[in-house]
Order: C-alpha cells, then structure tokens, then sequence
C-alpha cells in the first residue's frame, strides 16, 4: 500500500473516530467542522479534503453503515437462492447483530442524535428491502390472512424496535442470543413469547 494510501486511511479513522464521539456528545446540529478538527487532530484544510461539510461526512459515514448491512442481507439472499433452511434466519439475524454490535457506537450516536430518525428511516427502508426480496420466495400471497404491506410494515417495525432497546440496554445478550429472541417473537409471535398460548 502507498504511504500516502495509507495516510489518506488514517485521516479518515481519524476523522470516523473524532465525529462518532462528537455526536455522540453533543450531537450532529450542534457539531462543528473546527470541533471535528480539534477532536481528530487534524486541521480544517485536511478535513476538506476529505469532505466538501458535515453534511457530506455523515452521507458518507451513514452509507458506509448501511451498505455492510446490505451486504449482510445480500448474501443471505443469494444463500435463500441456493437453499432455505429452518435455521437461516436465526444465522441471518445473528450474523446482523454481530455487525450492528461491532459498530455499536456509532449507530447508537447515529440514533441519539438530532437527525437519528433520517438514519432510522434509512435502516428501516434497507431491511423492508430485504423482506420484500425474501417473502416472494417464501409467502404465497393468495393464502395471506392480512396484506404484505401491513405484514412487512409490522415485522420490520418490530424487528427495529428490538435492535433500539438492545442497544439502548447495553447489548446485555449476545449477538445470538438476540436472534433467538427474534425468532421466536417472530415465528412463534409475542402471546407465545409472553406465555398466554403453548
């Protein structure tokens, strides 16, 4: 690798590191290029020549969250392809976690922060992708007791739902063990879950 590759890497880290701290503790409106200067050690000419404003890094830092999840979700439907079976979602959903989990403080940041619902509706919208994706291959929609719309709506509405309170409980399971927990909320449903039906 080039050192001035390298160079380059480290400025952005440096960056990265420096902006999930500083939304984190004041966040993203009130943020400032020179407070994301002073916190990476760097000065505002380095910082844009990375990046043209604020606006432009957190495009940048949201899109590279989301597109690990993408990739995550992209691979699990090319596997459904190849072959579904009972256990896939369970090892999809941990394999999510486990992503989610590695870059806890950004997207807890990401959440807390004044804008948190843009990325939410970002993440919600990356996840409604994949299960439109996946339910044709699994759901005849002629047998369907409700519309796919509201099904899809609901399951990717809850699935976010548990993904904010694991997180903002301190991620007190592990990554697999959230995906036992969403499996059975979402095989068996949450009367099972709470104990009102066997």
């Amino acid at each position: 690798m080039e050192k001035q590759d390298l160079r380059k890497i480290k400025t952005r880290r440096a960056i990265d590191a420096a902006f999930t701290k500083l939304i984190a503790d004041k966040g993203f409106e009130a943020v400032t290029i020179k407070d994301i200067a002073e916190e990476a050690l760097i000065n505002r000419g380095t910082f844009y020549m990375h990046y043209a404003d604020k606006d432009d890094l957190l495009d940048s830092y949201e899109s590279a969250l989301l597109e690990g999840l993408y990739e995550i979700l992209s691979r699990s439907i090319e596997a459904g392809n190849q072959t579904l079976s009972i256990g896939m979602p369970r090892r999809i959903a941990a394999e999510t976690f486990n992503y989610i989990d590695e870059n806890a403080d950004k997207i807890i940041a990401l959440f807390n922060s004044q804008g948190g619902s843009r990325f939410e509706h970002k993440v919600r919208a990356h996840m409604l992708d994949y299960y439109r994706i996946h339910s044709r291959k699994l759901i005849d929609e002629n047998r369907m007791r409700v519309d796919i719309d509201h099904l899809l709506s609901y399951i990717t509405g809850a699935h976010m739902g548990l993904i904010r309170n694991w997180l903002g409980n301190g991620r007190r399971e592990t990554s697999e063990e959230l995906a036992e927990i969403l499996e059975t909320l979402t095989v068996n449903g949450p009367f099972y879950a709470a104990g009102l039906i066997d």
